[in-house]
């Protein structure tokens, strides 16, 4: 818990520094261009989850709300909060957990939009990230974390504290759980080898894990947070006060991108060859929520804060209802 402490301590450290000294507008976006469409940049954490934010962007659906979408591949999500809040971003992607910190931090985001909307439930075993054990790990489920190494993608993420709470139900002292961070593109690697035993891994890199011989032994996000948003799109609260209308249009066509995506999942499939550089037949294998309401709303939050009171110490929970924009909710 101490080192979740620091981490988070560091990380609001930084985002605060980074707000306060930004290198770009702080809010608002740009003019529209010849076209008519408005340029914003959008920063996303690499996975399948933004098959649909892509196919949106190849059918037009953007485009007839106005926006065009300069996407930037992010692994380090702390980056994506300090570039929303010094204007280098106009849209980017967080967990309820990088939300709640930054707003406990004064650090002015709300959330706007999900990518893959809440999260699946039971009934849709095969969405949602996992926890991967590898071969010959001895872990054939949470209660079998103790004294193991553990693969997150960030210390104090959303991973971990799913992890944390599966591995506390199952009777283990999550103090014993030894945390490694890497991204998800090397878990699966450091699975096969035997450099760490277990790993919360995110799609496509699931199927990867499970080529290399690893085995999926619990689905967190689908038993913890069904039906609730925990992933979703953030953006300034000095952009929604000056670009209303481009807030206002991104996240209706997120929600329109995501209900064509789950009509056509192979021609959203495609589209991860392009934009995240993977090969036809890993795009083919891709996943994400095709069965998920693409609403945001804010029970995923206070589950969250939950989580992190617990396992993250988190002492003052945040408003919730302030850290959405509430238009996002009537989508």
């Amino acid at each position: 818990m101490q080192r979740l402490r620091v981490a988070t301590a560091v990380g609001a450290v930084a985002l605060l520094s980074a707000a306060c000294g930004g290198g770009g507008s702080a809010g608002g976006v740009g003019e529209p261009g010849a076209d008519g469409a408005t340029t914003v940049q959008v920063a996303f954490n690499p996975a399948s989850q933004f098959a649909p934010m892509f196919v949106g962007m190849e059918k037009g659906i953007f485009a007839e709300h106005g926006l065009k979408l300069e996407i930037v591949p992010q692994t380090d999500i702390a980056a994506i909060i300090s570039g929303l809040a010094s204007g280098q971003y106009d849209f980017g992607f967080a967990t309820a957990v990088h939300l709640v910190n930054a707003r406990s931090n004064n650090i002015p985001v709300r959330a706007v939009a999900t990518p893959d909307g809440q999260q699946a439930t039971a009934e849709d075993p095969e969405m949602g990230n996992a926890l991967v054990a590898g071969p010959n790990s001895g872990v054939t489920g949470p209660g079998d974390l103790g004294g193991k190494t553990l693969a997150v993608v960030g210390l104090s993420s959303l991973n971990t504290l799913a992890a944390q709470e599966l591995a506390a139900r199952a009777g283990v002292d999550v103090g014993t759980i030894k945390l490694v961070q890497m991204p998800f593109g090397q878990m699966p690697a450091a699975l096969a080898a035997g450099d760490v035993d277990a790993a919360v891994v995110q799609s496509p890199f699931i199927a990867e894990a499970l080529a290399d011989g690893s085995s999926v032994v619990a689905k967190p996000n689908v038993e913890l947070f069904a039906d609730e948003a925990v992933g979703m799109f953030l953006t300034s609260e000095a952009t929604i006060g000056e670009s209303e209308e481009a807030v206002r249009g991104f996240a209706a066509a997120m929600v329109e991108s995501q209900r064509y995506a789950a009509e056509h999942v192979d021609e959203a499939r495609s589209t991860l060859v392009a934009h995240m550089g993977m090969t036809p037949d890993a795009a083919a294998a891709a996943t994400w929520c095709t069965t998920c309401d693409p609403a945001l709303d804010t029970e995923g939050i206070d589950t969250v804060q939950e989580l992190m009171t617990k396992y993250a110490g988190l002492e003052e929970p945040i408003d919730v209802q302030e850290a959405v924009w509430p238009e996002a909710l009537t989508y």
